[in-house]
């Protein structure tokens, strides 16, 4: 999308035709990116009317959640993102690696044909977050492949079942890992033991990992450097149409009233309610009176921030 003033091109966006994993469903999602405004165009209004633009294209495209990775927090904030996602930094150095048993099964090397063999431990691991990409063929290979140089290993159960894959580069003695992927346990210590064998050639290893990660209970000395890095801010574009989606817990009923405010989407303004049934399925009808009142502004508890029924936010890489 673009503004123009004059017949000029003056700010510009793109929207991402793109689907993220909640409660391991996969659900419609517009990715912002590429946001841009010339200097002397800029504080004059025209990303706000160009983000308003995109929230409706996304609600028409059935769009029901947007993701985007921010230049400033507070930029987006104003317009009804907020902070999503974290994930982990690590960096261990090699001497502190973990030393772990060998684990039954074995370890591949990949030359070729790397997405056909990652993506579905990649999807079997990402499903379990929220907020998560779905990847497809051609994902895997322009984002992932094409732009990280690196090799891929996976690991194989005693039963020949692909567990787990770390794709990884070794360059002037650092080990910079782009993905840890694991299933279970047993895959874990294997991928961190395989990693754990480059020490004749690495002084260090350089990870990112899931915000809810626990690898340092594999050190025997955890004393290492750990970062807590803001990653990614999302919104909900079209509220009723999200809750409608939203696979909620199976069991009981329940109801509850819920008033909006949302200046950037006004279609999200008003009084709802949701009664959810025993199978998990919202329905949304409209309401006069509401028990439970949301902005879209600035958020003002970050408790009101959680992991939505115990699943954690995604915070590997998308």
């Amino acid at each position: 999308m673009g503004a123009f003033v004059d017949g000029r091109l003056a700010s510009k966006l793109t929207i991402l035709q793109l689907e993220t994993w909640i409660q391991g469903k996969q659900m419609a999602m517009g990715g912002i990116a590429s946001v841009a405004t010339w200097p002397e165009f800029r504080r004059g209004g025209l990303v706000s009317r160009l983000l308003g633009q995109a929230l409706q294209s996304m609600r028409d495209s059935g769009q029901t959640v947007s993701f985007l990775y921010p230049f400033s927090f507070g930029f987006y904030r104003k317009y009804g993102w907020e902070t999503f996602a974290d994930y982990k930094k690590y960096e261990i150095p090699a001497d502190l690696l973990p030393k772990l048993q060998p684990q039954p099964g074995r370890i591949v090397r990949l030359t070729e044909e790397l997405a056909e063999a990652l993506d579905p431990i990649y999807s079997s691991f990402a499903s379990r977050y929220n907020g998560t990409l779905v990847r497809t063929e051609a994902w895997w290979k322009r984002s992932i492949l094409d732009r990280k140089t690196g090799t891929a290993a996976v690991y194989y159960d005693e039963d020949g079942n692909a567990k787990g894959y770390v794709f990884y580069q070794v360059k002037e003695k650092e080990c910079t890992v782009h993905e840890l992927v694991w299933l279970d346990h047993q895959a874990r210590l294997a991928l961190w033991r395989f990693l754990a064998d480059h020490d004749s050639m690495i002084e260090k290893v350089v990870l990112r990992a899931p915000a809810d990660d626990k690898s340092p209970f594999l050190l025997d000395n955890p004393r290492i450097k750990q970062e807590i890095v803001p990653y990614f801010m999302a919104r909900i574009v079209d509220a009723a149409a999200f809750i409608a989606e939203y696979p909620f817990v199976s069991g009981t009923e329940s109801t509850l009233k819920l008033e909006l405010s949302d200046p950037y989407a006004p279609w999200n303004n008003g009084r709802f309610v949701v009664t959810i049934d025993e199978s998990g399925t919202a329905r949304v009808e409209t309401e006069e009176e509401a028990d439970q009142r949301c902005s879209g502004g600035p958020l003002l508890d970050p408790d009101a921030v959680d992991t939505a029924n115990g699943v954690p936010t995604g915070g590997i890489p998308a």
